[in-house]
């Protein structure tokens, strides 16, 4: 097995023939669909509609040119070519705003049509653009502000990943990556020094990175507030087809859960020796029997693990092994982390990952999996209709995961404590630690808006957080974990932490179903992961049955977090 991914097969380089003859069909079509909406889009008809559905799923198979320049360069943060092949083609990209804007203004005008077999197939995607066209600008504001992101946030984002992905600490010359890794060893002097030299690496850094977030940060609030926007979060809830009752009533659900959930970090503690709450180097200390794995062992439990669950599942995760889709072990110049890159066009799936030996990594191997199995669900679909919002993402995920964690607490070989210790590790982390980050991020808009925010005061928002979070439940905090999550750079993603806690819970609810049904459940699922992109998420988990505005759901997935808790004081 291959521990780096394939992306030959996508192309074979920056500079090969292939990738520059598709850059020019790229320019040449765009090109035509720019010149083609300037001169139809005020025409309000059912043809000009379907001749735009038309070019832009055409145009959209060129995604794969940006996103092989992404992949490249985050196994390879310091190649210079590949970053400013990048920047040319973001340059080229930001053209895309005209037609877009110009769509917009056309579905403003546009009162009704007569429904043709393509629009009918694209008529959730119409009706989520009308929407959307409430708040977008006229094509040269838009075109602007494509332009102003390629020298603003996506150079700032840039800036992020050179600073992280190539961070030396102090323990044993080890990269940023490798240290993290350290705080799953099984032993706690090594955590402990592992978690000083990372916050002490950090300082170094602090500065500079802190000048990207505000960048970042302080682009977006000019675009939400230009777009008319109430506040970034609005433009993201929108974004995710949710409605602010279902975020609040699952936020609700989580306050009011959070005294129980803490109860996990004292028990925790306790195991592993401590006096009082639980350090924060400790967090993912391994209980029971701790073991590594190779890469070759968690490839066959992840395997094993969705045969478990449907044949067309375990098939699916043993393609992408054998095709080198994954990118595995950490490396100097790679970025932290892991992600799922879908390739809609090749109907295919890359994934990056940073491999440590923990069971943890394992769980994170599936997650990912998760994400690409989600994909395949959507490659029949059109590329305008294969979008899904972050929270249903992370619903796909995370349920993989649990497929994993179950599968493992079946088999008589593995840890029990460890195993029901590693899921609730996971669990709490999505959600309180995702409360806590959520917490933060809204700190940080507020205060963005009155003025810059140095390094020491988003260390005081963090900190202040995770104690809101955590209360009790941590006897030390992490104030620079700011610096190191990569949700927190990338402007066209804002609040990218509840779809976490959300998809934590959701997939908690689906196992609950998928327990009480068994296989009959598996044709539930795979309609629900291929409604997810031509539907708002109250909708889709209606066809499930589930009401997301109803608190005593969420309570129902987080009470199954709580009855491990008590397994787990047990065990």
């Amino acid at each position: 097995m291959d521990l780096k991914w394939d992306i030959d097969s996508i192309y074979p380089s920056a500079d090969s023939e292939e990738f520059r003859k598709d850059i020019e069909k790229y320019k040449a079509l765009l090109n035509e669909l720019n010149i083609w909406a300037n001169e139809n889009m005020n025409i309000y008809s059912a043809e000009g509609l379907e001749k735009y559905i038309e070019l832009k799923n055409r145009l959209m198979s060129f995604n794969k040119l940006e996103i092989y320049l992404n992949l490249a360069l985050s196994v390879d943060t310091e190649n210079e070519a590949l970053g400013k092949a990048l920047d040319a083609l973001e340059g080229i990209i930001s053209e895309e705003a005209v037609h877009e804007a110009l769509f917009s203004q056309f579905l403003k005008g546009m009162t009704s049509y007569k429904e043709t077999p393509v629009l009918k197939e694209h008529s959730y995607f119409i009706k989520e653009q009308k929407r959307k066209a409430e708040h977008t600008l006229f094509p040269a504001e838009e075109n602007a502000i494509a332009k102003m992101k390629i020298n603003g946030s996506k150079l700032w984002e840039k800036q992020w990943q050179s600073l992280t992905s190539n961070l030396v600490t102090d323990y044993q010359g080890l990269t940023l990556t490798d240290v993290r890794n350290l705080a799953y060893s099984p032993y706690k002097d090594v955590r402990k020094a592992a978690y000083n030299a990372e916050l002490e690496a950090y300082k170094k850094i602090k500065t500079p990175v802190s000048y990207c977030l505000n960048g970042i940060k302080g682009e977006v609030l000019n675009v939400s507030e230009m777009r008319k926007y109430n506040s970034p979060l609005d433009m993201t809830l929108e974004d995710s087809r949710m409605d602010r009752d279902i975020l609040h009533t699952m936020l609700f659900a989580i306050e009011e859960s959070l005294p129980k959930l803490r109860e996990y970090f004292a028990v925790k503690s306790e195991k592993l020796g401590n006096s009082g709450a639980l350090p924060f180097y400790d967090i993912f200390a391994p209980l029971g029997e701790g073991r590594e794995y190779t890469v070759e062992q968690a490839r066959e439990i992840v395997i094993k693990g969705f045969y478990s669950f449907s044949e067309d599942m375990g098939k699916f995760a043993e393609n992408a092994f054998e095709k080198n889709q994954l990118d595995i072990m950490p490396h100097k110049g790679k970025v932290g982390g892991a992600y799922c890159e879908s390739i809609h066009s090749l109907k295919e799936s890359r994934i990056l990952m940073n491999f440590g030996g923990s069971f943890d990594d394992i769980v994170t191997m599936a997650h990912e999996l998760g994400h690409a199995f989600h994909n395949t669900r959507l490659f029949n679909m059109s590329h305008l209709n294969s979008f899904y919002p972050m929270p249903i993402a992370e619903t796909a995920s995370t349920f993989s995961e649990g497929i994993i964690i179950n599968f493992a607490l079946k088999d008589k070989s593995f840890d029990k404590l460890s195993l029901l210790e590693a899921d609730l590790q996971g669990s709490t982390q999505c959600i309180v630690d995702i409360y806590s980050r959520f917490l933060f991020e809204d700190a940080v808009f507020k205060n963005r808006e009155k003025g810059f925010i140095s390094a020491d005061e988003l260390c005081q928002y963090m900190e202040s957080a995770q104690k809101k979070a955590y209360g009790s439940g941590l006897g030390s905090y992490h104030k620079y974990m700011w610096i190191c999550k990569p949700h927190y750079y990338d402007g066209d993603f804002n609040y990218y932490n509840f779809p976490y806690a959300f998809g934590a819970l959701l997939s908690k609810g689906l196992y609950a179903i998928y327990s009480e049904n068994g296989k009959d459940f598996i044709p539930l699922y795979d309609r629900f992961l291929s409604l997810s992109s031509t539907m708002d998420i109250k909708d889709a988990a209606l066809a499930l049955g589930i009401d997301l505005c109803d608190k005593s759901f969420w309570l129902k997935c987080i009470s199954v977090i709580i009855n491990e808790i008590d397994e787990f004081k047990k065990l």
